[in-house]
């Protein structure tokens, strides 16, 4: 008797464990709450007001939200500004625009980085400028209407998603 009693209650034990999100989990994708797997980037039309968050970036256009504003692990972002109206949702712990002039510099200036992944393909297609880092003046038309995002897993993490907004458009996201 005493058996079956630890089998029934582990049994209802591992049903509620079963039961209970983890921090990828996604009770309904389209749910302005619910998490994404890391790396996946999610048209949020629902996500309003305060389910935003707290707006911590402004990038031209683009507007940056925390949910959890200060929180060390993973939680949603949103980013605004897109010709739709709907905000992107993205999950991470870090998120935050990049600077096209030292994105410029790290690809296109002295050392010449190396492009890799979607994201410096299509970059490379709409910058305009040639082989060479562009001008301060075609950087500063281009800042305008064009922003990178990162959004890392974890802090200090070496991975990140890198999206690429242009025109009030995702043009490319890639892991890196």
């Amino acid at each position: 008797m005493k058996n079956i009693l630890i089998l029934t209650a582990l049994a209802a034990l591992l049903s509620a464990c079963a039961s209970v999100q983890g921090p990828t989990g996604h009770a309904s994708s389209k749910s302005p709450q619910a998490t994404l797997p890391f790396g996946e980037v999610e048209e949020s039309c629902a996500a309003k007001g305060k389910a935003l968050g707290q707006l911590i970036e402004k990038n031209g256009k683009w507007k940056l939200y925390d949910t959890r504003p200060g929180a060390v692990g993973p939680r949603n972002f949103f980013v605004t500004g897109f010709k739709d109206g709907c905000a992107r949702k993205v999950t991470g712990a870090v998120a935050l625009f990049g600077d096209l002039g030292l994105y410029e510099l790290m690809h296109y200036g002295g050392g010449g980085g190396e492009l890799r992944g979607t994201t410096d393909a299509a970059y490379a297609s709409l910058r305009g400028c040639g082989k060479g880092p562009c001008s301060e003046s075609k950087l500063k038309r281009l800042s305008r209407s064009t922003a990178f995002l990162s959004v890392y897993p974890t802090p200090g993490s070496r991975q990140s998603l890198e999206m690429l907004m242009h025109n009030r458009k995702l043009v490319a996201a890639a892991i890196k």
